[in-house]
């Protein structure tokens, strides 16, 4: 066999499969354009950290159940949160037991992170910009 014949034999069937794995690639790109996931960060907000659930007896006899996660006050506040977790758990525990069932209502509740976004203050150093009640059951 000559050079010719062993060529054309060859040639031919790589030039298709390079064109169709090209034409593939070029589809691709052209009807299923990648999608990217962007994070949006929005100025000022800071890292949020899930603190737990507490379930506490207020005072009068009824019970509070929430969860809460706090907002820190800078980029790597929760470096903060993080190591004062166990403190921030006790005070948030004082705080809420410390409360009546009058406390708890809808119109009472901005009063209620006011002051446990102090308390949990001077726990972290100023790290805690925000309270988050993820949930909110009492009876």
């Amino acid at each position: 066999m000559n050079l010719k014949a062993i060529l054309g034999k060859i040639i031919p069937p790589v030039l298709g499969i390079a064109i169709g794995i090209g034409g593939t690639l070029g589809a691709q790109a052209l009807f299923f354009p990648k999608t990217t996931t962007t994070q949006v960060v929005v100025q000022g907000n800071g890292p949020v950290v899930q603190i737990g659930e507490f379930t506490v007896n207020l005072q009068g006899g009824s019970f509070l159940k929430t969860q809460i996660a706090v907002e820190g006050a800078g980029k790597k506040s929760d470096v903060e949160i993080e190591a004062k977790k166990d403190f921030i758990k006790d005070r948030i525990n004082t705080v809420l037991s410390s409360k009546s069932l009058k406390d708890m209502q809808p119109q009472n509740r901005e009063q209620l992170k006011k002051e446990l976004i102090s308390q949990l203050n001077e726990v972290t150093g100023n790290k805690v910009k925000d309270i988050l009640f993820l949930t909110f059951i009492y009876q």
